[in-house]
């Protein structure tokens, strides 16, 4: 594995990529590594570019796959006592 540094980055992205990085839950390092894959690995190594994203953009992956997806609740699957919303 190689190593890089990247050097005068602008201090704004810097902080926008710390907040991803917060938010996907892994290191500034991290993010810029699965960033950097994918973007540039191979379109043939979609295992590696799956591994890469975040859950969000995976879960937008794998929707789009398989074509859309419709999510229905079991009707027992909802507790009127913690309905934060307010249940009818």
């Amino acid at each position: 594995m190689a190593t890089l540094t990247v050097r005068n980055v602008d201090d704004s992205v810097k902080t926008q990529a710390r907040l991803a990085a917060a938010r996907n839950g892994r290191s500034m390092e991290a993010e810029i590594r699965a960033l950097l894959e994918a973007t540039y690995r191979p379109a043939d190594d979609r295992a590696a570019r799956i591994k890469a994203m975040s859950g969000t953009a995976l879960v937008d992956h794998l929707v789009a796959v398989a074509g859309g997806v419709e999510l229905v609740l079991p009707s027992d699957a909802t507790d009127s006592d913690r309905d934060i919303f307010g249940a009818d």
